[in-house]
C-alpha cells in the first residue's frame, strides 16, 4: 500500500510526566499529529505522542516534506486499527536510517 503526507500539525506543549509526586516533572512535548492518506483515498490521522505509563513517547520527524516524498516511494504494510503510532514510528526510523547511511556516504 502506498501513502502521502497531506496534513501536518506541530503542537509542542510542556506536559507533567511521572506517575506519583516522588517522580512528577516536565517535558516538552510534540501533541501534534499527521494525516497520511493511502492509495484509495482513505485519510488516517495519527498522534504524533503516546502516554506510556508516566512518560511520553514522541515521534519526531525533523523534514516532513522529505520524509513526505520518501513515504511516497515506498510500498509499505497498511495501517492496522489501533497500531498507528507504531506503524508510523517504524516508518519514521527507517527513513532515519536511510538518511543516516546516505550522510555516510556523501562523506
Amino acid at each position: 500500500m502506498k501513502y502521502k503526507v497531506i496534513a501536518y500539525h506541530s503542537d509542542y506543549q510542556k506536559e507533567l510526566t511521572g506517575t506519583c509526586e516522588l517522580c512528577y516533572g516536565t517535558a516538552w512535548v510534540e501533541n501534534g499529529s499527521i494525516t497520511v492518506e493511502d492509495e484509495n483515498g482513505k485519510t488516517i490521522e495519527i498522534e504524533l505522542t503516546a502516554w506510556d505509563w508516566g512518560d511520553y513517547d514522541t515521534i519526531y520527524i525533523d523534514n516532513v516534506v522529505n520524509f513526505s516524498a520518501w513515504l511516497q516511494e515506498r510500498e509499505v504494510k497498511e495501517i492496522r486499527k489501533g497500531a498507528e503510532f507504531e506503524w508510523l514510528n517504524s516508518l519514521v526510523m527507517d527513513y532515519n536510517e536511510e538518511q543516516e547511511e546516505r550522510e555516510l556516504e556523501d562523506e
